[in-house]
């Protein structure tokens, strides 16, 4: 697993630049300043650089200065970042050999890709081969052939390379192995996510359609409680009139059985009265009779 040695000042940076580091696979060893870092460097050397050009003692064009100084330190990339990258930092930057210089903060994966890039670049050089290093004139590039002064980029410049040992070049391979066996892991996880990214899409539409039907359910419900209040309200009215109408109902039984009870009487005692009107009648007709006997 190849490491990488990061030094800042700053314990937030080292802490982000840590994290995404770790999570593609770098082994990562982190230094607070210069001194710390070429400390590093002498315990154990990383595969890769990454160093703040402000640092309070020793600054990373410092520390890259004393890679590019030293036979056995000399083919190790080295990255800067800063917080400010402008013409002055760039021109530094190429003065002492860097491999580029990187912005923070730090956007998505760009830190570690730009690691993952420089070491396959380092396995892509020759050997052999010796490019014309770029040199600095007083903080300046050297012109080239055609008089224009090289602009310097982020993606890195050319940089002197000396000839490297079996152990490095045994380095260099088991970097290259390693880079294809994480090229694959991301492949399945680019798989992977894919594949996620499917399933999240069809959860959404279900989600989607979910909380289509529970808004249409909510709806019907709102209105079904609307109407129930309605009723109650209405059942509320005519309670007192149905009470109302039973109690009639009731008297008027009674009245019915009442009445009952009358006609019944009247049955009964109609003979009777009609005996004393016809018993009447004659008493009249006696009266009337009665003065005529006399005489």
């Amino acid at each position: 697993m190849p490491k990488v040695l990061i030094a800042d000042d700053s314990l937030s940076v080292r802490k982000v630049a840590e994290r995404l580091m770790l999570a593609a696979g770098f082994d990562v060893e982190l230094a607070a300043n210069g001194e710390e870092a070429l400390a590093s460097l002498t315990a154990g050397r990383p595969d890769v650089i990454i160093a703040d050009v402000i640092m309070p003692d020793k600054s990373g064009f410092e520390v890259c200065a004393h890679v590019r100084s030293h036979a056995t330190l000399s083919m190790t990339p080295v990255l800067l970042i800063s917080g400010i990258v402008d013409d002055d930092i760039t021109r530094q930057a190429l003065a002492c050999h860097a491999d580029g210089v990187i912005k923070k903060p730090f956007q998505g994966s760009s830190l570690p890709d730009r690691v993952l890039a420089l070491l396959a670049s380092r396995q892509a050089q020759p050997a052999t081969v010796e490019p014309a290093p770029v040199e600095a004139d007083n903080g300046k590039a050297q012109a080239s052939d055609n008089g224009k002064t090289p602009e310097p980029t982020e993606a890195g410049w050319g940089l002197k390379v000396f000839r490297i040992t079996d152990d490095q070049l045994e380095k260099v391979r088991d970097v290259a192995t390693w880079a294809k066996d994480v090229e694959a892991r991301l492949n399945e996880e680019q798989k992977r996510s894919s594949e996620l990214g499917e399933q999240n899409a069809a959860f959404r539409e279900t989600a989607l359609s979910a909380a289509a039907r529970i808004q249409e359910l909510e709806s019907k419900l709102a209105d079904e409680q609307k109407q129930s209040a309605m009723l109650l309200q209405r059942i509320a009215e005519i309670e007192p009139a149905v009470s109302s109408a039973q109690q009639l109902e009731i008297k008027l039984a009674e009245e019915q059985k009442r009445s009952a009870v009358l006609l019944e009487r009247i049955a009964e005692i109609e003979p009777a009265a009609a005996r004393a009107e016809k018993l009447a009648d004659i008493i009249e007709e006696i009266v009337k009779l009665g003065p005529k006997s006399r005489r």
